[in-house]
């Protein structure tokens, strides 16, 4: 009999080919190895259904999986026993009793998405798998701006990668801004800026192209007009480049 969990887990993703596992492909995953990890724990197959898929190189802080094992145990000995068996660049930080019918993906009431930045001509040496880097001169009040635009319903027709069925290329985002974390006397990390982005869901790499638009409002190389009019017409060029992967954050999923 098959007993169902909910766990939440943290992964640096730098070394994963993303999260879900891709048969086709010889790279790690991460859903592999949490996978192989509960198979070792339970001593029989298993199987987990994460609440969205994240590129190669991207970070979760807090992605939902519902797991099933043939195996009845105590969610806080579940997590202990899944920490032991993980890389640690995957770490499980809640555990919770589930059902069959709950579905991490389905369920999600909103998700929020963070990407790193920072605009500089030298990266330091510690930043180059945390946060991603635009090294150009950048208008932070207009990018501000930008994100303002991006909240509320929009066609993101424009912000998608192909690859992926989707139904409707139609999302609502319900928060949006540009946040500044100054350096800390003991951070490792420099002195960096938060693209945050609240929404219902999210299309392939939209929050990555998303970003690399906001930053091209920002450098002056396209307008807020013009920017307005990606999220309002149909099919045009794109507005930016694709944000390098290693920036980029699952902060969150709401239920």
């Amino acid at each position: 009999m098959i007993h169902y969990y909910r766990i939440i887990i943290q992964y640096k993703g730098t070394r994963y080919l993303g999260w879900q596992i891709q048969p086709e492909t010889s790279g790690i995953t991460v859903q592999g190895e949490l996978n192989k990890a509960l198979t070792e724990i339970s001593k029989a197959k298993a199987h987990s259904i994460g609440s969205g898929r994240s590129d190669a190189g991207v970070h979760a802080l807090g992605q939902v999986v519902k797991v099933g094992i043939e195996l009845v145990i105590d969610p806080e000995k579940l997590l202990k026993a899944l920490n032991g068996h993980l890389p640690e660049d995957i770490r499980v930080i809640d555990a919770k009793n589930s059902d069959h019918e709950f579905m991490p993906t389905v369920h999600a009431i909103s998700k929020e998405y963070q990407y790193r930045f920072t605009s500089t001509r030298q990266p330091t040496a510690l930043q180059n798998d945390l946060i991603g880097n635009f090294p150009f001169e950048v208008d932070v009040e207009k990018m501000r701006q930008a994100c303002k635009v991006i909240i509320g319903e929009h066609d993101f027709t424009n912000y998608f990668c192909q690859g992926t069925d989707v139904s409707s290329t139609v999302r609502e985002i319900f928060e949006c801004e540009i946040i500044e974390v100054p350096q800390g006397n003991w951070d490792m990390l420099p002195a960096h800026h938060i693209f945050r982005i609240v929404g219902n869901g999210f299309l392939k790499q939209m929050v990555r192209l998303l970003m690399g638009a906001v930053w091209n409002v920002g450098r002056g190389k396209i307008s807020l007009e013009e920017f307005k009019a990606s999220l309002t017409s149909g099919p045009t060029q794109r507005m930016g480049a694709t944000a390098p992967p290693q920036g980029l954050y699952m902060v969150r999923v709401n239920y």
